[in-house]
């Protein structure tokens, strides 16, 4: 009985962890970006929906994120952009999130503030945003899809 008991206080402890993570509610405004430094000098412009993605090269799991989300922006009619956050050094980051650059795909570099201001705790991560930057879905980056991504917003 009390390794049940133990087990469940663990689960209990370890979902509730989860849960406070990161530092985002949804339905409400995120956290500003506060971005400097724009790889290539490419700002994002005006978008209905905009995914925000927290990346770390060491983390093999943000790169294939990176591919899906650059699948889903390159289809037409897409309506998302996506604003990539890294706190790695330009130089050594830049080669690696150079081809992800489009229309519709940015990198904010020297992003530190803004991985303390969500409250960023594990990669990958990201979330998503209307146009008023409310939080309308966040969590694994590999898990978002288009049916996510295409919700109406509130």
């Amino acid at each position: 009985m009390k390794k049940v008991l133990l087990i469940w206080l663990l689960a209990t402890g370890i979902a509730s962890a989860q849960a406070t993570a990161q530092n985002i509610a949804l339905d409400e405004r995120v956290p500003d970006l506060k971005i400097q430094t724009w790889l290539d000098n490419r700002q994002p412009g005006p978008a209905q929906t905009t995914y925000i993605e927290f990346f770390h090269s060491a983390n093999p799991a943000c790169k294939t994120s990176l591919e899906r989300l650059k699948e889903i922006t390159s289809k037409p009619g897409t309506k998302l952009r996506v604003i990539i956050l890294t706190k790695e050094s330009p130089e050594k980051i830049a080669p690696l999130l150079r081809p992800y650059l489009s229309e519709r795909i940015s990198v904010g570099l020297n992003a530190e503030k803004s991985f303390t201001a969500f409250g960023v705790n594990y990669l990958p991560f990201g979330v998503l945003t209307d146009a008023r930057y409310r939080a309308l879905w966040m969590g694994n980056s590999l898990q978002v899809n288009e049916k996510i991504i295409e919700q109406p917003t509130h």
